[in-house]
């Protein structure tokens, strides 16, 4: 893809939207001796520890409509805000996406135009292709898949490729969740319906280790219904950093939306 294209590519991601390494899990690989309760309680406390985030990395969009790749800057604190900054080839700035719990920025550069709004469900839709709500979004960016089910029995739970699988009911629908003993991440979520169709897969690989956190390098969502993927790279992070800041600037003169 040239370079022309590319910057209308990212334009469209806007709208879709170490040194200290933590102590190894030593949890055996046998759920005879690991009950699914515990496996869930150990994956929520390692979660926890990711409690803020800065970086840079690269997020690629594909859809039937469109499919590119743009440069993106992180700050992120759980559970409440997280903020881009969009780059196009050369280190073109492209915008900004700012979303917290009771609101959401997305300023377009190329076109000096902003959209706000309450991050609701539609309006989220409106403004990245995905049917994901909020917590999904910095999920998706931490690459962390909450066992919500935990405190049900699940399904099943076995040994799959070296790694533990939890399957839980999901209303009417089935989640599995593949857990990786030696980080106590989910490398690997599956959501099917009641046909066994898929709706939505997430998958991570690598790991990011700093100050006793974690969290996946690179992670790809899909809805392989819609055909529509999602990857997050990241070339470099900082966790718990001792402070984060969200600070951006909006031309005064910038077109404004409210959805």
């Amino acid at each position: 893809m040239n370079a022309s294209r590319q910057i209308p590519v990212a334009l469209a991601l806007l709208l879709f939207f170490s040194s200290c390494s933590p102590r190894r899990s030593e949890i055996a690989l046998r759920p005879s001796e690991v009950p699914p309760s515990r496996l869930v309680e150990l994956v929520d406390a390692a979660d926890a520890k990711l409690v803020s985030m800065t970086g840079r990395g690269t997020i690629t969009f594909e859809s039937p409509e469109t499919a590119g790749s743009a440069s993106f800057d992180i700050s992120l604190r759980k559970p409440d805000s997280l903020l881009l900054a969009l780059e196009g080839p050369f280190g073109i700035d492209v915008g900004t996406l700012f979303l917290s719990r009771p609101l959401f920025i997305m300023y377009n550069s190329m076109e000096n135009r902003v959209i706000t709004g309450v991050p609701t469900a539609s309006a989220i839709r409106s403004v990245v292709p995905f049917d994901l709500t909020y917590d999904q979004i910095l999920n998706a960016f931490t690459g962390a898949f909450p066992i919500a089910e935990g405190g049900s029995t699940p399904l099943s739970y076995t040994v799959d490729d070296e790694q533990f699988r939890l399957v839980f009911a999901c209303g009417t629908d089935s989640c599995s969740y593949w857990i990786d003993p030696a980080d106590l991440l989910v490398r690997h979520y599956l959501r099917q319906n009641s046909r066994g169709e898929v709706l939505v897969e997430a998958v991570s690989s690598g790991t990011l280790e700093d100050g006793g956190a974690r969290m996946p390098r690179r992670i790809t969502v899909s809805f392989p219904g819609e055909n529509r993927r999602m990857t997050i790279y990241f070339s470099r992070v900082t966790l718990n950093p001792p402070s984060v800041s969200f600070a951006f600037t909006i031309p005064p003169n910038a077109r404004r939306t409210v959805r």
